[in-house]
């Protein structure tokens, strides 16, 4: 396509370089733009190719081609095009595959993790590290460290104090929020580890006959070099001991039953 561009035309009607058609004027002497053979090829060639690119054949007596071409360009003759009246539905209509392209596009095919939201992962390496259409995106882990707000301007926004709260080996707990089950929290803060009392009681001492009664996490054993009776019995002397094993499966530290997962958070 051109502008008309006979010795004739209105140089630059409709700015530098766009000319445009003049009717002329006798009185003045301007003649009016001469058309030639180049600008009515361009111009119907132009047409014919926009109404041919929908696969349709020229029809001298049909006036509403272009029209019709142009419709059919805009709704998306195969759904080439993406409306967003329709909210992108174009590209999930054109299949798996398309959505799938369309999402490694935008670096989104193995999902969108907001900066700043903790989540537990599978695995030691980062998704930054599996999946190359994450590779500009970081992930660090609850451990500690800290970090500037020129770093990681987002997740600043987030963890204002700047560190991200050692958390390897730890279990998290859902943060209260005015229900008054862990009272006097805040965000990110570490509580040391507690259980609840454990209380038992001994009964019904005597020495003089077997008969020493214990019931919870304490029980009886014969005191070792320890003999002899109070009066005429011949049991021997008792010691009483607390064995919360007695009750429940014991470590040397605290635990629920758990799964070691990765703990990280996205910083970029």
């Amino acid at each position: 396509m051109h502008r008309i561009d006979t010795p004739t035309a209105q140089v630059d009607k409709f700015g530098a370089g766009k000319n445009g058609f003049t009717r002329g004027n006798p009185q003045t002497g301007v003649p009016a733009t001469a058309l030639d053979d180049d600008y009515f090829d361009a111009v119907q060639e132009e047409i014919a190719n926009a109404i041919e690119s929908t696969g349709t054949d020229l029809k001298k007596s049909d006036r509403a081609q272009l029209l019709t071409a142009i419709n059919a360009i805009v709704s998306g003759a195969g759904r080439d095009f993406l409306k967003k009246a329709n909210n992108l539905s174009e590209i999930k209509d054109a299949g798996l595959a398309a959505v799938a392209a369309a999402l490694a596009n935008l670096s989104l095919s193995s999902g969108l993790f907001p900066i700043g939201m903790p989540f537990f992962w599978p695995s030691a390496q980062t998704p930054a590290d599996l999946f190359t259409e994450m590779s500009g995106q970081v992930f660090l882990r609850w451990n500690g460290a800290t970090f500037t707000a020129s770093q990681y301007p987002k997740l600043a926004l987030v963890i204002p104090s700047l560190t991200l709260t050692e958390a390897r080996g730890e279990f998290p707990r859902i943060w209260d929020a005015g229900r008054g089950a862990d009272i006097g929290r805040i965000l990110l803060s570490i509580q040391s580890d507690a259980i609840r009392n454990l209380t038992g009681s001994v009964s019904n001492i005597q020495f003089k006959t077997n008969n020493l009664n214990t019931d919870g996490v304490l029980l009886a054993e014969n005191m070792p070099g320890v003999t002899g009776n109070v009066t005429t019995g011949s049991e021997p002397v008792k010691i009483v001991k607390f064995d919360a094993s007695m009750q429940v499966p014991t470590a040397t530290e605290n635990r629920p039953r758990n799964i070691a997962f990765n703990f990280l958070v996205r910083a970029k």
